[in-house]
């Protein structure tokens, strides 16, 4: 190849030795550039044109060129040449088009499109799969429906683009408005078509259309069967996808590695963790998605040690992880609170150029947060080129945790001030550093924010940060009121806050009604005996101290005896009435 590159060099080099030159010249020259994709001696064929003024007498030296630099991504040149092409065809047009598209650039893309004087097939059919792409899925149907107005049919490769556009934006009424002019159309019968099909609904959450598809396919390939396995993986039906791969095996059909890895993640969310760990090791080739998604079901199945270990295996097989594996084995040193794994693991993703990937450096803000090296967390996030919600929500939490609650405040402003949209998770380090550093006033103020200025509803974790502050600062009444107004029903943690708070406070009254609630809700939770339990001590009162004992070690005795004698009790003295 360095051969005919070498020559196609000389022989440019040749044409500047002489001047000027013909068509004749210039046509094959230019083709040879087209031939061996050489877009450094094409840009000096074009320069060695301009410098002598050539104009050739139609588009085809020109739209060559173009094509090329278009096919090479090489933008600035294309649109130079375009702009100064004194004949335009709708080949040139294409060519722009099509880089265009491939750059993900929709603004241009629609610009140039909207202002051709003639449009072909390819046109069109660059247009919807450049649309769909970056996710623009009415845009490619308006093109869809323009293109068949126009008189030209759309391919089987314009319909799945459009679909695919859909499956990506989750928009069900444009996939359907497409699926009805598939029907009736040459491509009704079109696996390639149906699998897009099958696929987008299964993605925008329409299971079963899905699978009335996937039923009536006359020829299924394993992409179909790949569709409806992912499909009900991520519509949190994991059996069906199990018993698909099941049914697969017994038609003697081969699975891939997409195959596979959904079947892996279908395992794990049903809690099959053995059986998953049987498939991967019967696995003859094992691809990095396979690997990733054992080791993610590892760490989100609390298998965290499990996670680090196939993570070890991993590299000695050579198998390069990507930023995703990375940062799951970051968060499994994070849930083991192990600093030294996690240092190593973040040397390993310098090493591999990930270090500043959003998912990876959240990940280590979190993980450091964790272990309580605060000063590391900092580093990390002051040094991210980008950051999201997750990333300010890391360092945030992870400060309150650690007991640098104005710091984590103050971060919380400045997130605000980026215009970073809060979540829930962003509230619960805020609530809880207003608790520990014991700021009331500041503390309400943002939980009522987060219903007022962020249209988002409390939840069971605000209630219950609210309840511990109010009581932490002797506000028992009002987080009574609190719990009586709250929008969900209050369950073990709220109850188990109060009880919490009231042992804090020697509050017997309120501690009493808290551990009957606890007491109904979950009557074999040691917790909530022990707690009371302890209160009774505290103040003295041995008897009921000794009742509750007895009750919590027997756990015989009828849980309505109990909740009559406490209705029998004066909440304020503990005395009976």
């Amino acid at each position: 190849m360095n051969a005919p590159k070498h020559k196609l060099r000389e022989a440019i080099d040749l044409l500047y030795s002489r001047g000027c030159a013909s068509s004749g010249a210039y046509t094959p020259l230019v083709l040879e550039c087209v031939r061996y994709n050489n877009t450094e001696q094409a840009k000096r064929l074009q320069s060695h044109m301009d410098l002598h003024f050539y104009q050739p007498t139609n588009t085809f030296l020109h739209n060559r060129l173009l094509h090329l630099y278009a096919k090479s991504g090489f933008l600035s040149d294309a649109q130079n040449l375009f702009e100064k092409m004194p004949q335009r065809d709708v080949f040139s047009y294409n060519a722009m088009l099509s880089v265009y598209s491939k750059l993900g650039l929709v603004e241009d893309l629609w610009a140039l499109f909207s202002r051709m004087p003639r449009c072909d097939s390819v046109s069109y059919n660059t247009m919807i799969a450049g649309l769909a792409a970056s996710g623009c899925s009415g845009k490619a149907l308006e093109v869809l429906i323009r293109m068949q107005k126009e008189g030209f049919e759309p391919t089987e490769y314009t319909h799945v683009s459009a679909l695919n556009a859909c499956s990506r934006t989750f928009d069900l009424r444009h996939g359907k408005q497409i699926h009805g002019r598939i029907v009736g159309s040459n491509f009704e019968g079109n696996a390639y078509i149906w699998n897009a099909l099958s696929d987008m609904y299964a993605k925008c959450g329409e299971i079963h259309q899905a699978r009335w598809l996937f039923d009536r396919m006359v020829e299924k390939n394993v992409v179909s069967w790949n569709s409806m396995i992912s499909g009900y993986l991520k519509n949190g039906q994991p059996e069906k996808s199990i018993g698909l791969f099941h049914e697969m095996q017994v038609l003697g059909l081969k699975p891939d590695e997409f195959t596979v890895s959904n079947v892996l993640g279908a395992f794990f969310q049903s809690g099959y963790v053995n059986e998953a760990q049987k498939i991967f090791i019967e696995l003859k080739e094992k691809d990095k998605i396979c690997w990733t998604t054992m080791i993610v079901g590892y760490a989100q199945s609390g298998r965290e040690e499990d996670a680090l270990m196939l993570f070890g295996h991993m590299l000695l097989e050579n198998v390069k992880p990507d930023s995703f594996t990375i940062s799951s084995v970051v968060s499994s040193c994070a849930r083991l609170s192990s600093l030294y794994y996690g240092q190593v693991i973040h040397g390993k993703a310098a090493h591999m150029g990930v270090e500043s990937d959003l998912l990876v450096s959240s990940a280590l803000v979190d993980m450091y947060s964790k272990c309580g090296e605060t000063k590391d967390a900092w580093v990390v996030f002051s040094m991210m080129p980008l950051r999201n919600f997750v990333s300010w929500n890391s360092i945030i939490v992870g400060y309150a945790q650690n007991g640098k609650d104005l710091d984590a405040l103050a971060l919380f402003e400045k997130m605000k001030q980026e215009n970073v949209k809060p979540d829930s998770v962003t509230f619960v380090g805020v609530l809880s550093s207003c608790v520990h550093a014991g700021l009331v006033e500041r503390g309400q103020q943002y939980f009522n924010s987060i219903r007022d200025l962020h249209g988002m509803t409390p939840t069971l974790d605000h209630y219950a940060c609210m309840i511990n502050l109010f009581g932490r600062l002797g506000q028992m009444d009002k987080a009574i009121d609190l719990i009586k107004c709250m929008a969900h029903e209050p369950n073990s943690l709220i109850w188990s806050t109060l009880l919490s708070v009231c042992a804090l406070k020697g509050d017997i009254g309120h501690g009493e009604m808290a551990a009957r609630k606890l007491f109904e809700l979950d009557p074999h939770n040691a917790g909530p005996y022990i707690t009371l339990s302890n209160m009774y001590a505290a103040c003295g009162r041995w008897k009921d101290m000794a009742s509750i004992r007895s009750l919590m070690k027997s756990n015989k005795r009828e849980l309505s005896d109990w909740k009559i004698n406490l209705r029998g009790r004066n909440t304020t003295t503990g005395k009976l009435q």
